[in-house]
């Protein structure tokens, strides 16, 4: 189990169960969740969660309901929350800062970098009075993220917004501030604020989880491992040292010498960008663009490598589907930070178009393509599965705690998923409270499985309600859900036929439980 998982369980029992209102049956109900989580203990990798989580069942078993006891178990709450940061946020095994905080300047900025310390961030915090000296000495420790914080108040400070722009002028494009305003910017002050570079501006409605997804994404984004390049080049010598800068980087390149060549590679290979040389025998580089992009599902970018420097030239190609020029002889910096905002920029709009807005998972149509991709190549190997899953007793949380409340009820249930099942499974939101899962590879009896674990752990979740003003008391509440299982074989509208079948019989058998298709898939559905 997901340590991130185990802790948001255990962090909203705690709450509900003790904080809210102490008893000794509650405090009892808290440690039957601590130990229940103890039991995937084998399961977890992080040294120092496992150590967290056992010293709070050392504690909890034995309690009794007094405030010292009360006090012992929250400081160890407090602990298990940050070694869950860290677990989830340690898999590059980075040692920086995950953001720099420039005190001084604005009173949400400083809770912002509490909020996100306190959850395990390593936050480095530099001093208003910074100096060319001492930018510089930052050296490799500037954050993987590149992101500052600071407030608004840096605006109206000449010393500080000089170490600023000094700061971002070193660092030029890997180095986003972040302004957490504590009242609305003039467009004076915004355009005050473009002196340091690429800004992101938190307003007054933003939260502290705003702030840590934009870290956590841009620690992703910086890293270049794992995404696939398409590279173009009918010379060997020029294509061994752009593949060799490329690989370098973590990326994976494959090189096809023949334009010709492109369409299948793209269609097997599926490449988050392609790096084309521009002059070749036959066929130009736009040329290339233009046929790739006759496609309306070929969006990723494209990119020329070329000795040209005929402005006008170089604007035509781009014309033709192009999104950027880099000039041989290649130069491995400018050309590795070229590939890294232009995937960045490529994954930002891509999840802008297929991801649903408020989860972040696939979209209704994005996921049923994706379903039919795997389903159509993965004809007989290792069998796959479908899972339709919808909350129970949804619509009785939105009528009696309000719109906002369900939503984090969706969010919950879409973090589970996400954290929980493989990076090659498929996770998307259908519509209202109801989510689709293609499990790759798993047969129904191992999806059903792993299912059914979630649907206990998000049962066990609690949720609150209330609680906005000093009058209005806070209310917890559960919810759970139900979910059905068919085999992805042959049309995805016959798969998606079956586990509903199986999902609705498992709400007439009561609810809360996973049920695994009993009628063949029709392979007449389209």
């Amino acid at each position: 189990m997901n340590p991130m998982t185990i802790n948001l369980v255990l962090q909203r029992s705690w709450r509900a169960l003790v904080l809210s209102r102490p008893t000794e049956y509650g405090l009892c109900s808290f440690s039957d969740s601590v130990f229940k989580a103890l039991a995937s203990i084998h399961l977890i990798d992080s040294c120092e969660f496992r150590e967290a989580l056992t010293g709070l069942a050392r504690l909890a078993g034995v309690a009794t309901l007094t405030p010292e006891n009360i006090s012992r178990i929250g400081h160890q709450m407090d602990a298990l929350q940050a070694a869950a940061r860290r677990a989830d946020d340690s898999s590059g095994g980075c040692q920086n800062p995950a953001a720099i905080f420039i005190p001084g300047f604005g009173k949400r900025a400083e809770l912002f970098a509490e909020a996100i310390s306190s959850t395990g961030f390593q936050i480095l915090r530099l001093e208003p009075g910074a100096s060319e000296a001492l930018a510089s000495s930052l050296g490799e420790r500037i954050p993987a993220s590149g992101t500052v914080l600071v407030g608004d108040g840096v605006l109206d400070d000449a010393i500080a917004s000089e170490a600023l722009s000094l700061l971002a002028a070193k660092h030029d494009t890997d180095l986003l501030v972040v302004i957490a305003v504590d009242k609305a910017l003039s467009f004076e002050q915004r355009v005050r604020a473009t002196e340091f570079g690429a800004v992101r501006i938190l307003g007054l409605e933003a939260e502290p989880k705003a702030l840590r997804t934009l870290i956590r994404s841009r620690t992703r984004d910086s890293e270049l491992n794992g995404f696939r390049v398409l590279l173009l080049d009918d010379s060997r010598t020029d294509a061994y040292v752009a593949q060799k800068y490329m690989s370098d980087e973590g990326l994976l390149v494959e090189h096809v010498q023949s334009p010709s060549e492109v369409l299948e590679a793209i269609e097997r290979f599926r490449p988050d960008v392609v790096v084309t040389d521009f002059h070749m025998p036959g066929v130009n580089g736009d040329q290339v663009a233009s046929v790739i992009r006759q496609d309306q599902e070929a969006t990723m970018p494209i990119v020329f490598l070329s000795s040209e420097r005929n402005a006008e030239t170089q604007l035509l190609a781009l014309s033709k589907g192009g999104d950027a020029f880099v000039q041989k002889p290649l130069k491995r910096g400018a050309f590795i930070t070229a590939l890294k905002a232009l995937i960045s920029r490529s994954k930002a709009a891509e999840t802008r178009m297929r991801r649903d807005p408020l989860t972040g998972l696939l979209n209704h149509g994005q996921f049923l393509g994706t379903a039919a991709r795997i389903s159509s190549t993965t004809v007989g190997v290792a069998p796959s599965s479908l899972v339709m899953i919808d909350i129970d007793h949804f619509k009785s949380v939105n009528d009696t705690f309000g719109h906002p409340v369900g939503d984090r009820v969706l969010v919950g249930l879409a973090e589970i998923l996400s954290d929980n099942l493989r990076a090659t499974d498929v996770v998307g939101r259908m519509g209202g409270e109801e989510f689709a899962v293609v499990m790759v590879g798993a047969g129904m009896t191992e999806a059903h499985s792993v299912i059914d674990r979630l649907r206990d752990v998000f049962a066990s979740v609690q949720f609150s309600a209330g609680g906005e003003g000093s009058d209005s008391p806070v209310n917890w509440f559960s919810i759970s859900f139900s979910a059905g299982i068919a085999p992805l074989t042959g049309p995805v509208a016959g798969c998606l036929r079956a586990a509903d079948e199986a999902l609705y019989k498992a709400k007439n058998r009561g609810r809360n439980q996973v049920l695994i298709a009993t009628r063949a898939v029709d392979p007449g559905l389209k």
